[in-house]
């Protein structure tokens, strides 16, 4: 028997999962840098606007790093890169002037909603097709895999 050069075409299903979500996630983000014309932005990029375009926006350098699962030092690069192209604005916080928020500049208001449309456009053409219980069902999934990674001790 041959077999398929399809990951979803391996034995084992668990496996095959990781491989899949991988996969799709990673054409996702070519889909989407294409369709926001990002193709020369890096994933940490996308992945700070995205979360400051849905609901993160006023967190603080570390609260983003902490909802992105990355590093500081990452997220306060591509604010940097942000903050210079006029898209966003560091603000100190009266409670804890130690600290500091991160909020849409006018400017930065304009492009989030040119990335937010990218990524609705992106997910009607991804979606096509797709039972929307299915992908209910795929949301929960994914939520619970986020909940067991957080969980996991690495060592280090």
């Amino acid at each position: 028997m041959v077999q398929s050069r399809f990951p979803d075409q391996k034995p084992n299903p668990t496996f095959t999962f990781g491989t899949n979500l991988n996969r799709a996630g990673r054409l996702w983000r070519t889909v989407f840098r294409a369709l926001a014309g990002l193709n020369s932005r890096p994933t940490p990029y996308i992945s700070v606007m995205s979360y400051l375009i849905t609901g993160a926006e006023g967190a603080t350098q570390k609260e983003l790093a902490t909802l992105m699962g990355s590093d500081a030092p990452t997220v306060v690069r591509v604010l940097d890169v942000l903050e210079r192209e006029g898209i966003v604005e560091r603000r100190i916080r009266e409670a804890d002037r130690r600290s500091k928020s991160v909020h849409f500049t006018e400017a930065g208001v304009a492009f989030a909603e040119a990335f937010r449309r990218a990524g609705e456009q992106t997910s009607a053409q991804l979606l096509a097709g797709c039972d929307p219980a299915d992908i209910e069902a795929a949301v929960r999934v994914f939520r619970r895999i986020t909940e067991n990674a957080e969980c996991v001790r690495i060592p280090d």
